[in-house]
């Protein structure tokens, strides 16, 4: 029951086991404003594609590095039960699913030697602080928990709101610059790139 708790949210591991949590993944990356900040290779179709894509996900077991679950908690229907005393397990089904944040390491030839930071948000939770709050949750236990000291962010040059979380969060912009080793194609992309600690 693997989960990081911050004031509004819960970063947890996605279960390719579960329908809605692979639902949730179609529904996050099929949307327009996703669309235009994604490269075409890395949208997600249908169910089995998302679920295909949360397995691929092993690395997180072991090494901490993948692709997390934010969820925006809500309080218990019980006044006399508190939320701490409901197995997590159980509790985040009550949650609503707004967004992943991600933490990788990439391995493709020519990649960057340090983990890159990532997040998405359902349209209706951005602006509101959420992706900022999950990413800061996942670097800081990276951070606590793993020693890891540095850290890359790449966003498109255009967008905004991400290179706005990446300043929040305590990153230097270091321009826009053309990024290899992010995907298994090789293709290259053309991205603002943000670092910490490097």
């Amino acid at each position: 029951d693997f989960h990081i708790d911050t004031p509004r949210l819960v970063v947890s591991h996605l279960d390719s086991l579960q329908d809605s949590h692979c639902d949730f993944l179609v529904t996050l990356y099929d949307n327009e404003k996703t669309r235009a900040h994604r490269p075409a290779a890395s949208l997600m179709p249908d169910r089995e594609a998302a679920r295909e894509k949360i397995e691929s996900n092993d690395l997180i077991w072991s090494t901490g590095y993948g692709r997390y679950l934010v969820s925006l908690k809500t309080p218990t229907n019980s006044a006399t039960t508190r939320a701490e005393d409901i197995p997590f397990s159980e509790r985040v089904k009550a949650y609503t699913k707004v967004g992943i944040v991600s933490l990788k390491l990439r391995k493709f030839e020519g990649a960057p030697l340090a983990p890159d930071v990532g997040y998405g948000l359902l349209p209706a939770f951005q602006g509101k602080g959420y992706a900022t709050e999950a990413a800061a949750a996942l670097v800081h236990w990276f951070e606590e928990e793993k020693g890891q000291s540095e850290f890359f962010g790449f966003c498109d040059p255009e967008n905004e709101g991400s290179k706005a979380v990446l300043r929040r969060l305590g990153f230097e912009e270091r321009g826009v610059r053309t990024i290899g080793g992010l995907y298994a194609d090789g293709d290259t992309i053309d991205g603002m790139v943000f670092s910490k600690g490097l």
